[in-house]
């Protein structure tokens, strides 16, 4: 008699804001957390807590750096960046982070097996309806090489324009 196996699956992750954020953000992060978007890597980082960590990384974030849930949130994403991780794209990310401002920046960074990746990265806050910062959202998305002019490739990036208006 052959034996029936049952694979477990862990239930459909989704960020759940635990502080209220605007109407605007909300509809983004809805977006990210909307059926067919499962595989955008995308993470939210909370600036009120010590070196802002990671405090949700999506299904689509882990399956693109090959690290598990467990493993990444609580860290900081520095744990990305490597010895090519060129040290001008983190200061636009850090000044972006000071400057509570979005910021898109080509970065190449590195998976849990070491293998480099180029990553065009946008950074968004996600704010209060009285414009206080709350958390930061980090969409990555991988792209063939370094270079300018590659932000439509990444959804969260397309997302926000319509609220630049």
């Amino acid at each position: 008699m052959e034996k029936a196996y049952v694979t477990l699956q862990e239930p459909r992750r989704q960020f759940v804001p635990e502080k209220r954020i605007c109407e605007r953000d909300f509809i983004i992060v809805d977006m990210l957390n909307s059926p067919g978007h499962e595989d955008v890597p995308f993470c939210v980082c909370d600036p009120a807590l010590a070196d802002c960590p990671i405090i949700y990384a999506s299904p689509g974030f882990c399956a693109f750096t090959l690290y598990h849930h467990k493993e990444i949130e609580g860290r900081n994403c520095r744990f990305l960046q490597g010895p090519e991780t060129d040290r001008k794209d983190v200061e636009k990310i850090k000044k972006a982070i000071v400057e509570e401002t979005e910021q898109s920046v080509n970065l190449l960074n590195y998976r849990k097996d070491g293998t480099k990746f180029v990553n065009e990265f946008f950074l968004s806050p996600l704010r209060d309806n009285n414009d206080q910062v709350l958390y930061f959202m980090g969409v990555q998305t991988e792209v063939p090489q370094m270079g300018p002019g590659q932000m439509p490739a990444n959804p969260g990036w397309v997302y926000t324009q319509g609220s630049h208006v």
